[in-house]
């Protein structure tokens, strides 16, 4: 089974089941890679693409099936990396978890980024039922516009799109719709189409930091995410500082009145 659009490929499987691979380093086909290889949103494109590839090649994921990710966390190798060209793939405990773990390589063998992560395969979209009354409930929720904030404030190009409105102290607005965050509006931004997805949380996080410290363009070294509920397009969600250090913060994604993620990022 191979995926139509496959972002790693030549995958050889090891006989302790690891696996290693190579990257595309196409800009044209996965125009987010421009952003650079350590850049938040690449890391989550790149977390989606080679797990589920590796899935794909290890046959524990089909067509016609979806996943959904629950837990990551990753650090980045030392800034100035190439975009990755091969990486390597396995499975690790972590008590009575088992997460699968990733880590890229530039052209140089230069270490670019780990991240680990776990989730769950959905063998078919039932799952869709039990969120039948959320979206519902996301329906009737204010679609007033969000007032965004500007580009320079947020550090993005003209190909990106804010997600986030102006800071109330600790709190920041945001909205991701198909007009902001999906392509073709937002090539740098993906996603099933369905549901915010891990990209678009990381990018408002990091738009929001932007906003919170007035630092618009940061190198950073890690996060971490943990994903607890569906977040729905197009329905205004917030988010707000849990937690502040010298060189890392932790965001709690509130939507409806809910939690349903903790974001991190490091620098």
């Amino acid at each position: 089974m191979k995926l139509e659009r496959p972002y790693t490929f030549n995958h050889r499987i090891e006989t302790d089941g690891s696996q290693v691979f190579e990257c595309s380093t196409d800009t044209g086909e996965w125009p987010w890679l421009e952003l650079g290889p350590q850049h938040p949103v690449v890391v989550q494109a790149q977390n989606f693409w080679a797990s589920v590839g590796a899935a794909y090649a290890h046959g524990s994921m089909k067509d016609g099936q979806w996943s959904a990710l629950t837990w990551t966390d990753w650090h980045c190798g030392e800034p100035g990396i190439g975009l990755p060209t091969h990486g390597t793939y396995g499975r690790e405990a972590d008590g009575d978890n088992e997460n699968f773990r990733i880590s890229l390589f530039d052209e140089a063998d230069r270490h670019v980024v780990t991240m680990r992560g776990r989730g769950v395969i959905f063998r078919n979209r039932n799952f869709e039922k039990w969120r039948e009354g959320s979206k519902r409930e996301a329906a009737k929720a204010s679609s007033e516009p969000l007032d965004f904030v500007p580009r320079d404030a947020i550090g993005i190009g003209a190909r990106e799109h804010p997600l986030v409105g102006p800071a109330d102290g600790d709190t920041v607005p945001a909205l991701v719709s198909r007009e902001n965050g999906l392509p073709p509006a937002n090539p740098m931004l993906g996603g099933s189409g369905d549901h915010v997805n891990s990209v678009h949380m990381i990018e408002a996080a990091r738009q929001a930091l932007c906003l919170l410290d007035g630092e618009p363009a940061r190198h950073f070294t890690g996060g971490e995410m943990q994903l607890n509920r569906y977040v729905e397009l197009g329905t205004p969600f917030r988010l707000i500082v849990s937690e502040r250090e010298p060189d890392a913060i932790t965001l709690t994604l509130e939507q409806l009145e809910r939690p349903c993620a903790l974001l991190s990022l490091r620098w």
